[in-house]
């Protein structure tokens, strides 16, 4: 007696692991870890992978808490080698959730939260590796999937470290995906070329002279003199920067004195710089060390100004983003990419320096719903709802770029 088992296809199989990825995101969302602290995420993780068939000696730990895993093709060999690399962030924000009493899974470990959608993004490459693994006798031997699940995004950075112990060796593509609660699920928004903008923080100490607030002739007061540096900073866009360069400067901080009757000796402010040019970086922050020295200088005060430069912008390249689109359409999603650029940083910028690559945004709002809060706000939380659609997409972009149908 032959008995003959039906093909589920991709929408079967996503929908039959939904519960599985839901418990296991959730799971995640409530025992969140921050950058390089990502311990019990990184055992659930290799955990997971190992379970549905990941050879133990494929995966290795990278970046202290990340993991690298490579995951063959077990069918004919089809020509020269090729190797695609898939990224998922794994770290929480170091912030307070604000959601007791609205979710039941909400984090348990005080003043640390996925406000970002790191939860989610690890869960939809481990749908794909459920999905992926019982069709690798489907994919050539020649090529490589590799998983790069990275630690530490929101910073310090953890894209650099794993690049320089080699997650990018023998790599010839690389995608990283975004949630994005401004659309709506079942749209992807996606462009060549800058992406998300360049990051710089600046600080800076003024020095003047303090002394009794009756006396401001005899002091040298810092705060006058901040205060009129921090105006002429708003200059720099509007005055030094064409209207066609995108570019954003906030002075995001101020301090000084103690005390209403007392002119302080110093004080201090600092903010941050945003742009997709570094051409028109190098400009702003020339004009942010000329305006400081010399307002300095015009009150008698001394200048102390300290520019650190964080991560470069997210630059996609022209034909994987190609790639993507036509994935996307195939996936049936809609593309609306009107929100792109974005004024926001990520580290996967390093990725997309060393190897071709993509990174695109999925939306995460319910349709006819009012949006959910946006990354970062203490009441977010990953929309389950977008798991499915990601690992579909994920599914979809692999079988493009190999060649290979995997699912009907």
């Amino acid at each position: 007696l032959k008995i003959k088992m039906e093909k589920k296809s991709l929408e079967q199989e996503v929908e039959a692991t939904r519960s599985f990825l839901d418990d296991w995101r959730q799971d995640v969302h409530r025992h969140p870890e921050s950058a390089f602290k990502e311990v019990r995420t990184q055992k659930k993780v290799l955990d997971s992978l190992i379970e549905f068939g990941v050879k133990k000696e494929s995966i290795r730990t990278c970046a202290q808490t990340g993991l690298v895993v490579d995951i063959q093709g077990q069918g004919k060999e089809g020509g020269e080698k090729k190797m695609i690399a898939l990224r998922a962030d794994m770290d929480a924000l170091t912030m307070t959730e604000q959601n007791d009493g609205i979710l039941e899974y909400n984090s348990e470990n005080k003043g640390t939260a996925h406000m970002c959608g790191h939860d989610g993004h690890m869960t939809c490459l481990i749908g794909f590796v459920k999905l992926f693994m019982p069709r690798l006798s489907s994919v050539p031997s020649n090529i490589t999937i590799r998983l790069l699940f990275q630690p530490a995004e929101e910073s310090p950075g953890g894209a650099e470290p794993m690049i320089k112990e080699g997650c990018l060796d023998s790599v010839d593509e690389v995608y990283g995906m975004h949630n994005w609660s401004a659309a709506n699920v079942g749209e992807i928004a996606v462009i060549p070329g800058a992406t998300m903008a360049s990051v710089s923080f600046f600080n800076c100490v003024i020095r003047g002279k303090g002394g009794h607030a009756s006396q401001p002739n005899v002091c040298i007061d810092p705060v006058v003199c901040i205060t009129t540096i921090v105006n002429s900073l708003q200059t720099i866009l509007s005055r030094n920067i064409s209207y066609k360069d995108k570019a954003v400067l906030s002075v995001t901080r101020i301090q000084a004195g103690e005390a209403n009757n007392v002119i302080p000796d110093s004080g201090s402010f600092g903010g941050t710089i945003r742009e997709f040019d570094p051409v028109v970086a190098e400009t702003i922050n020339q004009r942010l060390r000329t305006i400081v020295q010399s307002t300095a200088e015009a009150f008698n005060c001394e200048a102390n100004l300290e520019l650190i430069k964080l991560y470069p912008a997210v630059v996609n390249h022209e034909k994987e983003t190609k790639h993507v689109e036509r994935v996307a359409k195939v996936a049936g999603l809609k593309i609306d990419s009107s929100c792109l650029p974005l004024a926001a940083a990520e580290d996967f910028s390093y990725f997309l320096e060393k190897v071709p690559g993509c990174f695109f945004f999925l939306g995460g709002s319910n349709e006819g719903e009012e949006k959910r809060h946006g990354c970062h706000h203490p009441k977010y939380d990953w929309n389950d709802k977008l798991t499915p659609v990601a690992v579909k997409m994920w599914i979809r972009l692999v079988e493009d770029r190999i060649g290979v149908k995997l699912y009907d």
